[in-house]
C-alpha cells in the first residue's frame, strides 16, 4: 500500500504539470463541493421554470451523482483503494449498506423527514 506507480492520465498530469494525482483529485473535489452546494440554493423553479416536486428531483439527482464522483476520487486516490485487490474495496463498501439502510429508516420512510427539516436545513426560498 501507500505509494502507487503513476500510470495513464496521472502520468500525464504528473509530466505536464508537475503536480501528483493526489493535488489534481483535491482541486476536483473542492470544484464539486461547490456545485453541490450551489444545486441547493439555486432556485431550480424560477430558473427552469418548473414545479417544487421537479426541482427536489433535479437536487436530489445533482447531490447524488456528484456524490458518487466525489466517492470514487476519496476512495480510489485518497483511501488507496484504486488498484488495489478487490477485497480492500469491497472491505470499504460494506458499510455503506448500513448508511443506505438509515437513510431509507430515518429520512425517507418518516412521514415529514425531508418536508420538515428545521428552517436552518433549508434554502432561502422553502423558508
Amino acid at each position: 500500500m501507500g505509494e502507487h506507480a503513476a500510470t495513464g492520465l496521472e502520468k500525464w498530469l504528473m509530466d505536464k504539470t508537475g503536480k501528483d494525482i493526489y493535488f489534481w483529485n483535491f482541486i476536483a473535489l473542492m470544484v464539486l463541493t461547490v456545485i453541490e452546494v450551489a444545486a441547493v440554493y439555486i432556485d431550480w423553479v424560477k430558473v427552469l421554470d418548473t414545479t417544487l416536486e421537479n426541482a427536489k428531483l433535479l437536487t436530489w439527482a445533482i447531490l447524488i451523482g456528484v456524490g458518487l464522483i466525489k466517492v470514487y476520487g476519496i476512495a480510489g486516490f485518497f483511501m488507496h483503494l484504486k488498484g488495489d485487490p478487490f477485497i480492500y474495496t469491497k472491505t470499504a463498501v460494506f458499510p455503506l449498506f448500513f448508511v443506505m439502510l438509515m437513510l431509507y429508516g430515518i429520512g425517507l420512510s418518516n412521514p415529514g423527514g425531508v418536508d420538515e427539516l428545521p428552517s436552518w436545513c433549508l434554502p432561502p426560498w422553502l423558508k
